[in-house]
């Protein structure tokens, strides 16, 4: 009830009213909390995609060089060398959480904070009392457009972090003055957009000259990928093109702080899987089960065609497909499972995170994608309402040599349902039940 008149408040009071609260909470949680971002380096990294797996790829560089560093996003919250899976829901902290975990960090010795910075924390202020030093921008595509009425309001959202950026003083810790950088994906269409805000220093980063970071060479192995940043050879062992530019990224802003290429290069050669990123999981089958947290089309395609380019003639790729509710991005639904119906010889659509949404409908406007695609409803795709259950149906489905993609969900540790009700949630632990339950039939 209460989750119900919060929202129903929302939506009845005027927009400036919202604003001058989401500002005056923020400032008051980062009073009471004594202002910790004003006493470390903090880092923003916002962007449709890759701001978890850059934020954890930092964290390891930051390390490495010395640095007791902390992080706050989608996947985990790190401090110093604990970690924890982020069991919320929320990539962006609500301004009091934010503030005292900021302070838990600067408490137990951090001198980096990391934060994921959303388009939907930047248009609630949650960001408004954080003294950044560094902001880093991975890239943009449609999303959130329903909440944020279009592309143009989304992308404001993510300029308005540079903005209050360039706004803020530079900040002195133990006698040392941080100079101020915003770090830039230039292969992003609007990245002129994020270089133009303030006049401190520019990080550019992409995949062709002149950049102060650029990669090269991209060649991906079996167990890694190979590239060449700014003509020197380096290797991580993460899968996927795309986690090549995340590194990029995450050196981009490891140069903005002082740290040289060469001990950048050493660092992400040791880098750990990031959970429920192309993460496998292995319960001896002989087929490949892997998790991962695409949920739009884009990060879908570039998913599907990688596992595609792989699979050994004959073998199948079978996907559990599904998009979130509560209202958020309707347009998308179709879109994924149109892609998933195209790249993909088995697709499961099933539920998500319904939030206030009837899961069946979500579902339904997925299928049309599928339907779209060519696939036959109880030959090549099937509806299964039931998350747990839909996971069973692709396991059941595999045969030596199959490649399972579990996507959406990743290692969050929560489902969202109607009434702001969550249950417990941890798809790769779902995944482990299934393969052990087919393997009894």
């Amino acid at each position: 009830m209460f989750y119900r008149l919060k929202e129903l408040a929302r939506k009845l009071t005027p927009s400036q009213v919202m604003d001058f609260y989401y500002r005056a909470v923020a400032w008051l949680a980062a009073v009471i909390y004594q202002h910790p971002s004003r006493k470390m380096i903090v880092i923003g990294v916002t962007g449709t995609k890759g701001k978890s797996t850059t934020s954890n790829i930092l964290w390891k560089i930051l390390t490495d060089a010395g640095h007791t560093v902390g992080v706050t996003g989608t996947i985990n919250f790190r401090i110093g060398n604990k970690q924890k899976l982020n069991d919320t829901k929320m990539t962006m902290l609500g301004r009091f959480r934010m503030q005292r975990l900021l302070r838990e960090m600067w408490r137990e010795g951090c001198d980096v904070a990391v934060v994921e910075t959303t388009s939907e924390g930047i248009k609630q202020y949650r960001h408004s009392s954080i003294h950044f030093d560094v902001c880093a921008f991975t890239n943009i595509s449609p999303e959130h457009l329903e909440s944020h009425g279009g592309f143009d309001n989304y992308k404001a959202a993510k300029l308005k972090l540079f903005t209050h950026l360039s706004a803020l003083p530079s900040k002195v810790i133990n006698g040392k003055k941080i100079e101020k950088a915003s770090v830039i994906n230039t292969d992003s269409d609007f990245a002129e957009d994020f270089l133009a805000i303030g006049d401190h220093l520019k990080v550019r980063v992409g995949t062709t000259e002149p950049n102060d970071i650029y990669v090269t060479d991209i060649r991906e192995q079996i167990n890694g990928t190979e590239f060449q940043v700014d003509c020197r050879p380096a290797r991580i062992p993460l899968l996927g093109k795309w986690n090549v530019m995340n590194t990029a990224m995450a050196m981009g802003i490891g140069s903005a702080v002082g740290i040289n290429l060469p001990e950048m290069i050493d660092s992400v050669a040791e880098l750990e899987p990031v959970p429920g990123r192309m993460e496998f999981v292995d319960e001896g089958q002989d087929y490949a089960v892997i998790v991962d947290y695409a949920y739009e089309p884009v990060s879908l395609r570039l998913l599907y065609e990688f596992c595609r380019a792989r699979i050994e003639s004959g073998n199948k790729l079978i996907t559990l497909i599904s998009s979130t509710g509560g209202g958020r991005d309707v347009g998308r639904r179709a879109p994924n499972g149109q892609v998933a119906g195209e790249l993909c010889d088995y697709v499961i659509v099933t539920d998500e995170d319904p939030y206030d949404d009837d899961p069946q409908v979500i579902i339904d406007m997925v299928a049309e994608g599928v339907l779209k695609a060519g696939k036959v409803e109880g030959e090549t795709f099937w509806r299964v309402l039931d998350r747990s259950e839909a996971i069973v149906k692709a396991c059941a489905l595999a045969k030596p040599g199959d490649v399972v993609i579990l996507t959406a969900k990743g290692a969050e540790q929560k489902m969202c349902l109607a009434g702001g009700k969550k249950i417990n949630w941890d798809d790769r632990e779902v995944a482990r039940e299934a393969m052990r339950k087919v393997k009894m039939i």
